[in-house]
């Protein structure tokens, strides 16, 4: 409450318009000089003075150094800073920058929440996972005139606090008249608005991103005319794209990951083959940004008569879903290990297939949600589900494996296949 109070009294000073002040002071020069003498006036003209002091270099909380108080304001839990942004101007523009939430991550403060985009009801808006809090919560609806059930074959990334769709396809009257796209739409959860960035230099659809440091790679997919190989990475806070060398093969409909530093590109549909002659469907590629060079993996891909599941990276390695199980790749051995199955699968993995969820990791968990399964009753009917999964990786017998899966709080308002999800970090 004493915090309150004073940055209460500093937000009616740092409030004022630069007009009103101005104002003031003609009323105050005629007013003060006439009737109390020049001292009077002296000082009226050093407290404004200070009012501008006040305002070129605030005081975040009274009595205490800003760094410090910037320290106090980063540990708040991600739910109240909506609130703190209204208590004062230093605090909301602390607070909508990007220093705060770089400072609120290396501190260990950073909350990750889960961003997906369910495919029903339609054109409803991204869905906000708090695993802290265990609850959901809804993004602004998307400001621009695009229905996303007309829009496939997009890449959707989140780096920071900010989430990023890219490319895709965009389909108006007619399914077949669809047009390539190279644009850019950024949501910033420090502001909670949408807003547009500089497009692709390439406009692709159906291709891999995923995030290294503060870039976002992307690569491959289908182009207005031809697939592509093209590489392309992205400065967010410079807004600009550039390219960088262009993948060994031309790929389509393939995984983009970040694991130790390096862009993977796992599987796809490979149109050409410019490596010794083999069919390399089930391959990957792996981009080192330090020596700007692609590294070939040949079959890589636990099936080479399809694209690539829903993968991750989970404990420093890639985790991913084949016919209901969880496999774990090793590296070492370019080989695939059965670490699990997913909710409710067991022994029924066969009968009763569940598609089109997400999944992701946060530290040593992996998490579940929405999808479609196969009905029991019905094999041509299937059941979309909302529900929300995470379990733990344990050490048995010296390799990890899945623990029990555990529910918690279903997707309000939407299910479904998931068309788009992410991990931002507020």
């Amino acid at each position: 409450m004493y915090y309150g109070h004073h940055c209460y009294r500093g937000a009616k000073i740092q409030d004022w318009r630069q007009e009103d002040m101005e104002h003031t002071i003609w009323q105050g020069d005629s007013a003060i000089c006439e009737r109390k003498g020049r001292q009077k006036f002296e000082l009226y003209q050093t407290w404004m003075a200070d009012l501008t002091t006040v305002q070129n270099n605030p005081c975040l909380i009274p009595d205490l150094p800003n760094d410090i108080a910037k320290l106090c304001l980063a540990k708040v839990p991600r739910l109240n800073l909506m609130k703190l942004r209204v208590v004062c101007t230093s605090w909301k523009h602390l607070i909508e920058s990007r220093e705060f939430y770089d400072l609120r991550y290396a501190v260990g403060y950073a909350e990750p929440w889960i961003l997906v985009l369910a495919e029903k009801p339609s054109n409803s808006p991204f869905k906000a996972f708090c695993t802290q809090n265990n609850k959901w919560h809804e993004l602004p609806a998307f400001p621009y005139s695009i229905q996303t059930s007309q829009w496939q074959g997009f890449s959707c990334v989140g780096i920071g606090c900010n989430l990023l769709l890219m490319g895709g396809m965009h389909f108006e009257a007619l399914p077949q008249q669809g047009k390539v796209s190279g644009d850019v739409y950024i949501y910033n959860a420090s502001t909670n608005k949408w807003s547009k960035g500089s497009s692709m230099n390439t406009p692709r659809s159906w291709f891999a991103a995923t995030v290294i440091g503060n870039y976002v790679y992307v690569a491959g997919g289908q182009g207005k005319d031809r697939f592509l190989n093209s590489v392309e990475v992205y400065d967010l806070e410079h807004d600009s794209w550039s390219y960088v060398p262009s993948m060994i093969l031309i790929r389509s409909s393939c995984r983009g990951l970040a694991l130790k530093g390096r862009f993977w590109v796992i599987g796809g549909e490979i149109v050409r083959n410019q490596y010794g002659g083999k069919l390399m469907r089930g391959s990957a590629e792996v981009y080192d940004p330090e020596t700007c060079s692609w590294t070939m993996i040949p079959e890589m891909w636990l099936d080479t008569e399809k694209v690539p599941g829903p993968t991750t990276v989970l404990c420093g390695k890639l985790v991913s879903i084949h016919r209901s199980k969880v496999m774990m790749y090793e590296n070492d051995g370019n080989c695939w290990c059965h670490i699990g199955y997913l909710p409710d699968a067991g022994m029924q993995v066969n009968s009763y297939p569940r598609f089109g969820f997400a999944m992701q990791s946060i530290d040593d968990k992996l998490y579940i949600v929405g999808g479609v399964r196969a009905s029991r009753q019905c094999q041509h009917c299937a059941q979309t589900l909302n529900t929300t999964e995470v379990c733990d990786l344990s050490f048995q017998g010296g390799i990890l494996r899945i623990c029990n899966w555990q529910s918690r709080a279903s997707m309000d308002g939407c299910e479904g296949n998931v068309l788009a999800s992410a991990i931002i970090r507020i």
